[in-house]
């Protein structure tokens, strides 16, 4: 059976492409716009120009999204970019996906991303579901890290500064629970 554009892109796209996808869920978007969010928005996402446009012709050539070419009030003409309901479907998706071990540990920004976007798209009870579903991969995160602290606890000291690099990784464990119970707390009074 021959996969669509669409069931391809799936398995290829990466954060900077869905939170792409999720600005244009929240409006239209230039990619001048796209880049100055990224560079000067909450979503901090290192993209370069270069780097930018290939993802949205990428997404276009997918049908995720599609452009026009808008010329009001403009010097030059610019492309403008909208969310196709594939796309809007793919992303729906990715943010109802429950947060993976590896975004807790390594990949913060993801579930951030996630959450940002999560408020024009969702509706507060999915959002809260994702929550809880966070707070138990970071519970198991947590434990993870107990249990390799007490696996290891008879064998040789760990050196200072690989100590302190654990330590640091504990703590940022830590505040992202305390971030996830802030979060559902304010959601849930709201």
């Amino acid at each position: 059976m021959e996969q669509t554009l669409t069931q391809q892109a799936t398995r290829e796209l990466t954060t900077l492409e869905y939170v792409i996808l999720g600005f244009m869920a929240i409006a239209p978007q230039s990619g001048y716009a796209i880049i100055n969010q990224l560079q000067m928005g909450v979503y901090r996402v290192s993209a370069s120009t270069g780097s930018i446009y290939p993802v949205l012709k990428r997404l276009e050539q997918a049908e995720l999204i599609q452009s026009v070419i808008e010329s009001t009030h403009e010097l030059r003409p610019r492309k403008v970019y909208t969310l196709l309901p594939s796309g809007a479907q793919l992303l729906d998706s990715w943010l109802r996906h429950p947060p993976m071990l590896q975004e807790v540990i390594e990949d913060y920004d993801i579930a951030m991303h996630k959450f940002l976007i999560a408020e024009y798209r969702l509706p507060r009870t999915d959002v809260l579901i994702w929550l809880d579903q966070y707070e138990s991969i970071v519970k198991t995160a947590l434990t993870v890290r107990a249990a390799l602290d007490q696996a290891t606890q008879n064998e040789p000291p760990m050196p200072l500064h690989a100590q302190l690099v654990n330590q640091s990784t504990i703590i940022e464990i830590e505040a992202r629970l305390n971030w996830i119970h802030i979060a559902q707390a304010r959601l849930r009074a709201e």
